[in-house]
């Protein structure tokens, strides 16, 4: 299993950016990966304060996690910034006890 963070530093951009990328979120980006093959799970993330937004990405292949990374391009479209791209080997998952 592999790991993909993706973290954008919209630092220098209008708060507003966040508003888009939350639209964004919820009418394209959710729909693309609802039913993405040899993904996991995806954990979209932002601090307004800090100026950070990005994604989290579990992934079964190593392969499809490099294919994600040449096929991504809307926030940079929508924000004219590229992500700070981190890729790591899964050693384990632990849940914790929650009601979500």
């Amino acid at each position: 299993m592999y790991a993909l963070i993706l973290n954008w530093d919209l630092s220098q951009k209008p708060k507003a950016v966040f508003e888009q990328l939350r639209k964004y979120i919820a009418d394209e980006s959710w729909k693309r990966y609802e039913n993405k093959k040899e993904l996991i799970q995806k954990i979209w993330y932002s601090n307004t304060e800090t100026g950070q937004f990005g994604g989290i990405y579990l992934w079964e292949t190593k392969e499809t996690m490099e294919e994600e990374i040449r096929t991504m391009y809307r926030v940079k479209s929508m924000t004219g910034v590229d992500p700070a791209i981190h890729r790591f080997d899964v050693e384990a998952i632990q849940e914790g006890k929650h009601t979500i």
